[in-house]
């Protein structure tokens, strides 16, 4: 023990910097007891204190791994209470507090900060770290304490920079997917908010509400327009929501002459989109605007999607599907002159559209054409297999069976049958962008359908006719054998996804099920007075 200050690390740690990073939180319990007991306070708060060749303390060391027991022992032993307030050296210098923020640890952060003495703008690039790291408690904590946090932008960017830019702590659990809304199972609970997300819409609105003294003059205010356009950009519809409902007005304000609406479009974020259902006339007159290249919100439409957009589609048709069906319901929105207006280059959308994806419809058109094959051969197969089936005679052993086997052999043929027709019908499709709207995706969802149907109905066909030919051997290799016809089955549901995105991109896209903007602002308090809100905000 009398060399505990020896530097035993590369970097000049010592052996408490060592036991803080290895969390030995019994080591370090002994190690400054040792101290005390030998009346060695002074080597002790000396040892607390050592730094290593960066300027960190055991105590940053105990930050940086989330140990709080082992921080609360040192904050005991510091008798000066300069620990907290030591910073490492080098271009950016960091107090304990702020590593603990950077790597999310929250209890750390928790304890740490009434301990800490803050200067210059050292508490607002901890608020903004916090929120970064998605400590939204500790984040709400100091700005309950100091409220000045919210409009700081000593760091370049404001809190609510930083809240738009994060669309997962505004998920609303409480609207139900397409999934939720056909399931009703009384002991199956779906969890409605998640306590993260409440306490980032508590620091939001606390944030919102820094800006209450402005609330005539929020669209000059700088920092506001830029976070409705960052949230726009990366689909933060519950931030964008809860912004309009603070002040209405801030919907007219644009970003080179293009609306949020102008931004969800391009960036394919279909819940900012579909706001503007809700806004009735007004939001025709957000959206018939042109901007650079004489460009309008239906040329953005035509343009392809970003990479990261298409590639959570599965497959060129359904993203070839998905992107004309953007498309038609942008159209929906602007007047018939702005679907013929051109642009500088002379294109109109239309034909800017073509321009744009015809080779995502070849990759969609050959996707196809592979797929139609190949489940043509199987459909063939199992036709060929269970057309026999239905004259096979001398297996009535057990009338009952018999029936099932009699019956699911003739499903099987019709399933294969229809599934053929389907495929066919697919080859022989003129491939039109019109085509993979709804009715190239329709015929490919009753094919694989119909195909999966006599798939599992000649698996129950196979297991009906082995049992019936083994009716009484019930060894251990013919359990084996009819459990082994199950396994096709498998293939089906590792397919399900598939179906079930031709179903929800056919049928469920752009059609909102609650009005997310009209609740928002008719429940939230909005901070003007009554004679300056206005009587109908949404122009429903």
């Amino acid at each position: 023990m009398p060399h505990i200050q020896r530097c035993l690390g590369i970097k000049g740690e010592t052996t408490l910097h060592i036991a803080a990073a290895a969390e030995r939180e019994q080591f370090v319990n002994k190690l400054l007891k040792w101290m005390r007991d030998n009346n060695r306070l002074t080597a002790e708060n000396v040892s607390l204190t050592a730094r290593n060749e960066i300027g960190a303390t055991a105590l940053h060391f105990a930050a940086a791994v989330g140990n709080v027991e082992i921080a609360k022992v040192m904050l005991l032993r510091d008798t000066n209470g300069d620990l907290p307030n030591i910073a490492t050296t080098g271009e950016n210098p960091m107090k304990p507090i702020l590593m603990a923020a950077s790597l999310g640890h929250n209890k750390m952060v928790g304890l740490l900060y009434p301990k800490t003495t803050m200067v210059g703008n050292e508490e607002t690039e901890i608020f903004i770290t916090c929120i970064k790291n998605n400590l939204y408690g500790e984040a709400l904590q100091m700005l309950k304490a100091n409220s000045n946090l919210a409009r700081d932008e000593s760091n370049g960017e404001t809190a609510l920079h930083v809240l738009a830019r994060k669309p997962s702590a505004f998920v609303n659990e409480s609207q139900p997917g397409v999934l939720r809304r056909h399931i009703n199972i009384p002991w199956l609970k779906f969890k409605q908010e998640n306590s993260k997300q409440s306490v980032a819409n508590d620091l939001f609105t606390e944030c919102l509400m820094a800006y209450k003294g402005d609330v005539e003059h929020l669209i000059e205010t700088p920092e506001i327009p830029q976070a409705l356009f960052d949230a726009a950009r990366v689909g933060n519809v519950e931030f964008i929501i809860k912004l309009i409902s603070f002040n209405f007005d801030i919907l007219w304000t644009t970003d080179n002459n293009k609306s949020i609406f102008h931004i969800a479009v391009e960036e394919r974020h279909e819940s900012i989109f579909n706001l503007l259902h809700e806004l009735g006339s007004v939001g025709k007159i957000i959206v018939e605007r042109t901007f650079e290249n004489r460009s309008n919100i239906l040329h953005l439409a035509a343009r392809l999607a970003p990479q990261e957009k298409l590639n959570a589609i599965s497959g060129a048709a359904l993203q070839m599907q998905r992107e004309f069906l953007w498309f038609k319901e942008v159209e929906k929105v602007v007047s018939p002159e702005y679907r013929e207006m051109k642009n500088n280059e002379g294109d109109t959308p239309y034909v800017l559209f073509a321009k744009n994806h015809e080779e995502l419809r070849r990759d969609g058109e050959k996707l196809l054409t592979n797929t139609a094959k190949s489940s043509m051969l199987v459909a063939t197969l199992i036709g060929s297999i269970m057309f026999p089936g239905q004259v096979a005679d001398g297996l009535n052993k057990n009338p009952h069976i018999y029936l099932a086997f009699s019956v699911s052999t003739a499903i099987s043929l019709f399933g294969s049958s229809m599934s053929l027709i389907m495929f066919v019908s697919i080859l022989t499709s003129r491939y039109s962008y019109e085509d993979f709207l709804v009715s190239l995706p329709a015929r490919l969802m009753i094919g694989i359908t119909s195909l999966y149907i006599s798939i599992f109905a000649m698996m129950v066909a196979f297991s009906t006719s082995f049992w019936l030919k083994n009716y009484n051997h019930w060894d251990a290799i013919f359990v084996v054998i009819g459990l082994c016809a199950c396994v096709p089955i498998f293939d089906v549901l590792l397919k399900y996804h598939l179906v079930f995105d031709m179903v929800q991109s056919t049928f469920f896209r752009f059609r909102p099920q609650h009005r997310l903007l009209y609740e928002e602002v008719s429940n939230t308090p909005v901070p003007r007075s009554q004679s300056d809100a206005p009587a109908n905000p949404t122009g429903v």
